[in-house]
């Protein structure tokens, strides 16, 4: 079939119609309420008594009750507030009206003071002092040899000693023994002379030697450096100790380390005056002090240096030994540092006392400390405007819910404003709230009275969710999310104002409705029960991660007692649905499964009364339950109300012609404005048996308006041709009473029960001809505004014919043409039917002649 910029024909058509004369009327109207529309007869109409008066009473009764339960002054017992009161007797239990904090001066400065103690002291390693002293001693040395080496020069420029200068002409001349001797001695003399000024000189330089070397230097020790004239040999055994040894943590006195007990030093590890690294140093037995560096030294002395001469060994050693220092010394500064930000970090400390709480036992003696809490609990329960706080926490409640509540209505297109609803939620409400907090005094008592877990743990197993879950079972699911919301706040203000619970009610709430959403019967609400208790737990896990406590019992014993909640709502509202029902006269998804069991007394009647309107029902059903699952409604609703949109008929079947088993039509012994009321009659019936039967209001109001004000066009054309003119006629007269359907499920069964009608009445059902049908239809119920009134859209009117398409399509489809000896195998092994007969002998007669006795065969066959 061609199509038009990618619109099938249906689109095409149906789109057509919103530009037509009633496209001004789709805009939205207020729906109308469903008791004015279906009439009052026979029915409970809540609206006679249920005024505005009523609804502020209940508002009233909300505010006034939530003040009452939240005010902290309105159980307040009297309080022991002097000192003198230490000592005495309690002689009654006293819990805490509210939760609040009390300063803890003693535990603070205890905690300030352990947190100071905990802090070990810090030392300072010095990782560059060893290098340090290995570069001073030498640059001492450095100097020393400067001058030993000047010296020896200088010896050298002398000559050797006891050689003569050779003057080449007096080499052969003799000399005189006497001067010889005389010039051998003076020369010694000048040698020892020439000597003797080296020591001289190096003690001349002790000064700048002890300087760069930072160290005082005694005689002996500067002796043995002269005799050993400040030689490469000793400087680098010298250093060798010095490395060897100061590599270790060397400190003055192991007493102050060893007083640091089992908690250990904190080292940190210095390079050019900053910390590399720290490290906490627990065993000290690495540490050297002052004696044991020398026994260390000398060790390694004697390890290191054994082809060293005995003397120069010794040197080396004194000359190490008096360079070693201390390379772990104690931070004062740093120590004070960080143990006055251990304190500082301490907090000061509260005690913390939580609504409900018991502070003190009958009979228990009173002490410094209850009378410090009795004292701050006074100052913040004794309230001068404790009848302020009330009407504050009314006003609140009050303006919320009528906030809420008007927004909803105008916003909100599935938010019904009728008085039945209203009374509902505010009534539900009201017991939500007396019923959290009396679970909330509950479990306070069975803790108070055990105490086996947390009291926190009991809260979360509090049925937050039945409120919510009700009003979804029994009504819808944009009023029931508009139900949690109010009801998470004020549970949020019934404890303790905690944001946490109020949290964890919204959320449960909003997961018990959703579950409970696909409750198809009783059995299905404790699976709704179980999905809220899991989503409780997921709840109760994210909070106690959120407040810090996740790795403790408390989380496990928490997440239990949400799941035990979850399962506590479903019991909660499997036993309040049924009363709900009863009282208000719901009908619920269970309660429409119920009266989807064709064994039921209406449809069993209306099928031996009028088969053919029941065969009728079937497929309308069957239709409207396809369409309602495209557009994303109740299909159970639509397919329950298909079967009894039509049960008025049992009261007059043979005026319908589904149900005229031969030629004789009533009507046409019948004026046709009388024919008109007869049809009309039959939603009279229907709504009157409907409520007999108690199907619900949803089952009558589909009764009463599946006509709509649509028009009854055979008859109404037959008058004016019987009249010859239209003046004389009026239209009004051949119309349903209406009114027009008011929801979704109503306009398929209207859609439907046309569709369905009209399609028996084509001689060739083909695909084609079938969707041409249901298109048709469909546009002219629209452009008659029989739709004006419900919540279908353009695109819902496109689905709904896509829907009834397959459906039909399916009923009339086309049979294949069987062979011949295939069909009489088949008549041979099975009788055939009336129909099957009738068509096989139709066929028969067109192919060939038929002589007496194969016609007086037929008629055996037919049983004539």
């Amino acid at each position: 079939m061609k199509k038009t910029n990618g619109a099938t024909p249906t689109e095409g058509r149906i789109g057509i119609m919103a530009n037509g004369k009633n496209a001004k009327d789709r805009a939205r109207k207020p729906p109308k309420s469903v008791v004015e529309a279906a009439g009052t007869g026979g029915k409970r109409d809540f609206s006679q008594w249920i005024r505005p008066a009523s609804y502020c009473l209940i508002l009233f009764a909300l505010g006034l009750t939530v003040a009452m339960l939240i005010n902290p002054a309105a159980t307040s017992p009297t309080l022991p507030l002097l000192d003198e009161d230490v000592g005495q007797v309690a002689t009654t239990d006293i819990r805490a009206p509210i939760s609040f904090t009390v300063p803890d001066v003693e535990s603070t400065e205890r905690k300030r003071a352990e947190a100071e103690e905990s802090v070990r002291s810090v030392y300072d390693f010095e990782m560059e002092l060893a290098n340090e002293h290995v570069r001073r001693l030498k640059n001492a040395f450095g100097e020393m040899s400067q001058v030993t080496l000047a010296h020896e020069k200088a010896l050298q420029e002398e000559g050797v000693p006891g050689r003569e200068p050779d003057h080449g002409k007096n080499n052969g001349a003799k000399k005189d023994p006497a001067k010889l001797r005389e010039k051998t001695v003076q020369r010694e003399a000048e040698l020892v002379n020439l000597r003797q000024p080296l020591d001289a000189k190096l003690e001349a330089h002790k000064d700048q030697f002890v300087r760069a070397l930072r160290l005082a230097v005694d005689k002996e020790l500067f002796s043995r450096l002269k005799e050993a004239q400040f030689s490469n040999e000793l400087l680098s055994a010298t250093t060798l100790l010095i490395e060897r040894t100061m590599r270790h943590m060397v400190v003055d006195s192991k007493e102050l380390v060893a007083a640091e007990g089992s908690r250990g030093i904190t080292v940190r590890f210095l390079r050019a005056g900053f910390s590399q690294q720290e490290q906490i140093v627990i065993s000290f037995s690495k540490i050297l002090d002052a004696e044991e560096a020398q026994m260390r030294l000398k060790q390694t002395a004697a390890l290191e240096l054994p082809e060293l001469a005995g003397r120069l060994r010794r040197t080396a050693i004194k000359l190490a030994s008096a360079m070693l220092a201390p390379n772990l010394t104690y931070s004062r500064a740093e120590t004070e540092r960080r143990r006055k930000e251990a304190r500082e970090q301490i907090q000061p400390l509260e005690i913390r006392i939580k609504k409900g709480a018991k502070i003190i036992r009958d009979g228990d003696l009173i002490e410094k400390t209850h009378i410090r809490v009795f004292q701050e609990m006074n100052k913040l329960t004794e309230v001068s405007n404790a009848t302020q706080m009330a009407l504050g926490a009314s006003l609140l409640v009050i303006l919320m819910l009528l906030i809420l509540t008007s927004f909803s209505v105008k916003n909100i297109r599935a938010f019904k404003a009728e008085a039945k609803d209203l009374l509902l939620l505010g009534l539900v409400l009201f017991v939500f709230v007396v019923t959290i907090k009396l679970w909330y005094w509950i479990f306070g008592a069975v803790w108070d009275r055990f105490q086996l877990f947390p009291l926190d743990s009991y809260y979360y197993a509090i049925p937050f969710a039945a409120g919510a879950m009700l009003v979804r079972f029994v009504l819808n699911s944009e009023m029931a999310l508009a139900f949690a919301a109010v009801a998470s706040i004020i549970v949020g203000m019934l404890m303790d104002n905690s944001i946490g619970f109020t949290v964890y009610c919204l959320v449960s709430s909003v997961v018990g409705a959703w579950a409970v959403a696909s409750a198809s019967q009783r059995s299905s609400l404790l699976r709704a029960g179980a999905v809220t208790g899991l989503a409780n737990m997921l709840l109760a896990i994210a909070l106690s991660m959120f407040t810090g406590t996740f790795f403790s019992l408390q989380t496990l014993f928490s997440a239990l007692f949400a799941f035990s909640g979850g399962i506590l709502v479903a019991m909660i509202v499997t036993g309040s649905a049924p009363v709900i029902e009863i009282l208000f006269g719901y009908t619920t998804d269970i309660k429409l499964l119920e009266l989807a069991n064709l064994n039921h007394p209406l449809l069993k009647d209306l099928i031996v009364q009028a088969p053919g309107s029941y065969h009728h029902s079937i497929i309308v059903g069957s239709m409207v339950e396809t369409a309602a699952e495209s557009i994303h409604c109740n299909p159970l609703l639509a397919r329950v109300m298909a079967y009894y949109h039509d049960i008025g008929k049992v009261k007059s079947p043979n005026y319908f012609s589904e149900n005229q088993r031969d030629a004789t039509n009533p009507h046409d012994k019948l004026k046709p404005s009388l024919s008109a009321t007869v049809l009309r009659t039959h939603v009279k019936d229907g709504a009157e048996l409907a409520r007999a039967a108690k199907l619900g209001e949803p089952i009558v109001d589909a009764i009463s308006q599946h006509h709509g004000t649509s028009l009854i066009k055979f008859f109404y054309q037959k008058a004016k041709e019987k009249e010859d003119g239209e003046d004389s006629v009026k239209e009004e007269e051949f119309r349903y009473p209406g009114p027009k359907p008011q929801s979704r499920e109503i306009a398929l069964v209207m859609l439907a029960d046309s569709v369905e009608a009209a399609a028996k009445s084509i001689s060739d059902p083909s695909p084609a001809r079938l969707q041409g049908l249901v298109q048709n239809i469909i546009n002219r119920i629209f452009a008659d505004g029989q739709l004006d009134e419900c919540d279908l859209t353009l695109k819902d009117l496109h689905e709904i014919a896509r829907a009834f398409n397959r459906v039909l399509t399916g009923i009339y489809h086309r049979r294949p043409d069987y062979p011949e000896a295939a069909t009489k195998e088949q008549t041979e092994k099975k009788p055939k039917t009336a129909e099957g007969v009738a068509n096989g002998a139709k066929k028969e007669a067109m192919e060939k002649p038929v002589d007496a006795e194969d016609k007086a065969e037929d008629l055996k066959r037919l049983g004539m």
